[in-house]
């Protein structure tokens, strides 16, 4: 079932999953039970309830799952929420949960979903779907599979380790915008620690609650920044590209032929390296190596020789216990 989701591109507005799940609202600080529904764009949107949404009332609210990450337990996600609230103390991050089959949204800039399903089935079909939607928004810049996507995580990449960052993980999974902010909330948010985190007042909870929705106005406001800008970009990107392409079009052939005379030089250099090595550290271990095979598939096809023999030996036995007018009847 889970894989289901990831196999065949939907339709945006198809609901790929839906149901009633408890969700805490941090404003009123309770658990309230709404109606989602996954689409086929791996948007999650919630209603009041399932007849406001057959009735085409507007969802509570929605949200694109790139970026989140999907926790199993309220351990993990104290824990998540601890390193993003360094310096907050607090307790637990939301009072007592309407049952026990919990599960988490995570995103560090983004809206929590703290989230409660009624069963456990009901929450590994919505854990299943939920991380694959995860996995398809977090991967649609690779998806695309073109050089300019290539070249844009490439860039990323060497500005963060110029600055002596290393292992991008989540940061560098979303659109082009998102990936963006991810690095700038990156650059900031030590900043907005030293400078903002100390004015905010109030009891543990509600410190953490405020500083959580700064960094998603921060976030929020920064994306906005982003996509207008990349945007407006757009036009003077692809006359760019038009001039490099007039650029390199006339040398291609020619680098072509140059690739494929260093590729075979390559080849030969190493070729007998290789072919020696295989003959001294590799051959030697094929007898064995065949051997260790060989046992697993020749176990199972004796297995398989004794069922059937076994099976057969059953059926002549019936056949021979049986008067011979029920065999008619049978046949």
């Amino acid at each position: 079932f889970p894989a289901l989701f990831l196999q065949v591109r939907r339709p945006p507005d198809t609901a790929l999953h839906e149901g009633s799940l408890s969700r805490y609202d941090s404003d009123s600080c309770s658990w309230q039970e709404n109606y989602f529904i996954l689409l086929g764009d791996f948007t999650l949107r919630w209603f009041e309830s399932e007849e406001a949404l057959r009735k085409g009332c507007e969802p509570r609210g929605s949200t694109a799952l790139s970026g989140y990450l999907l926790l199993s337990s309220l351990g993990e996600y104290a824990e998540s929420l601890g390193d993003l609230c360094q310096g907050i103390p607090g307790d637990s991050p939301f009072a007592d949960a309407p049952g026990e089959f919990l599960f988490f949204l995570y995103h560090p800039f983004r809206k929590h979903f703290c989230l409660c399903a009624g069963s456990a089935g009901s929450r590994g079909i919505w854990r299943a779907a939920l991380r694959d939607g995860i996995r398809y928004r977090g991967t649609e810049l690779q998806l695309r599979d073109s050089l300019e996507a290539e070249a844009f995580l490439e860039a990323v990449r060497f500005y963060r380790q110029e600055r002596g960052r290393y292992g991008a993980g989540d940061l560098l999974l979303g659109s082009e915008p998102e990936i963006l902010g991810n690095v700038l909330m990156e650059d900031l948010l030590p900043v907005l620690r030293s400078r903002v985190l100390p004015s905010i007042r109030g009891a543990g909870r509600r410190r953490r609650q405020l500083w959580l929705q700064f960094l998603q106005e921060v976030y929020s406001l920064i994306l906005g920044e982003i996509s207008s800008g990349l945007a407006s970009f757009q036009p003077e990107k692809e006359k760019l590209r038009i001039e490099l392409e007039k650029k390199i079009r006339p040398d291609l052939d020619q680098m072509l032929t140059l690739k494929d005379q260093i590729a075979g030089k390559l080849q030969a250099a190493v070729r007998s390296a290789v072919e020696s090595c295989c003959r001294r550290e590799v051959e030697p271990h094929l007898e064995a190596v065949l051997e260790e095979l060989r046992r697993p598939l020749g176990s199972g096809v004796r297995a398989v020789r004794s069922l059937f023999l076994r099976k057969v030996d059953n059926m002549i036995a019936l056949v021979r216990s049986s008067p011979v007018a029920v065999l008619q009847k049978e046949v």
